[in-house]
């Protein structure tokens, strides 16, 4: 009996905030993204911003202007973005349809607007 409970414990905790939160799978992710921009928000603050173009191609700016370019990959439940280094992301819809994301070790951000375009890393929009 205390392995049924234990699995239950484990899946409760590893379980998003909210019950009904849903995880975008790759398609889904791509239907919110593919040609626009997230911006972050994480505890309030401004986080940075992410352009997704074509060809699973990402540009990053953080709060400073400073931008870096990378691409992203689905790898199992995770979206898995290369820049300097690969970092690994769950990205979920909540009950009220905003969005989050959150790497393993429980880092989370929001997705505080979701914008038509892409920028470059002048901060141009792209046509």
């Amino acid at each position: 009996m205390r392995a049924p409970a234990a699995c239950l414990l484990l899946a409760l905790i590893s379980a998003p905030a909210g019950a009904e939160d849903v995880q975008l799978d790759t398609e889904a992710f791509l239907d919110l993204m593919d040609g626009r921009t997230a911006h972050f928000t994480r505890n309030g603050e401004p986080y940075g911003t992410e352009a997704y173009h074509p060809d699973h191609r990402v540009i990053w700016r953080d709060t400073r202007g400073q931008c870096m370019e990378g691409t992203w990959r689905s790898f199992a439940d995770n979206l898995c973005f290369q820049y300097e280094s690969v970092s690994c992301w769950r990205v979920f819809r909540s009950e009220e349809g905003e969005h989050y994301a959150v790497t393993e070790n429980n880092f989370r951000v929001e997705f505080d607007e979701i914008t038509e375009g892409a920028f470059d890393c002048t901060g141009a929009p792209l046509s």
